[in-house]
């Protein structure tokens, strides 16, 4: 994995994000993930551990996860920054964060 982007797995329950999450992920990631948000059937889990920049595009595509009505969208591996971004734009209380270690 050398470009920015996100990999779908488990027929759409666990994204893994890795690189600069920014508006180009976003434009080219937004509608495929926004369908695997939409059709899962339980809470999708989301691999930030590789994540090494995130904005507001990067926000959005967690936001769809969040609002599928599947459950709150568990995050795992979340790097500090993004931490910081999500606590700042108020919207860290729509998701699990798995603690590491």
């Amino acid at each position: 994995m050398t470009e920015s982007g996100v990999q779908v797995e488990d027929a759409g329950a666990l994204w893994i994000m890795h690189g600069e999450i920014d508006a180009s992920v976003q434009a080219r990631h937004e509608d495929e993930l926004l369908r695997h948000a939409r059709t899962v059937d339980r809470p999708i889990r989301i691999d930030l551990s590789a994540v090494t920049f995130m904005d507001s595009g990067g926000l959005r595509l967690l936001y769809h996860a969040a609002s599928s009505g599947s459950g709150s969208p568990l995050l795992v591996g979340v790097p500090d920054r993004v931490r910081d971004l999500l606590e700042l734009s108020g919207v860290v209380e729509l998701f699990e964060l798995e603690e590491v270690g």
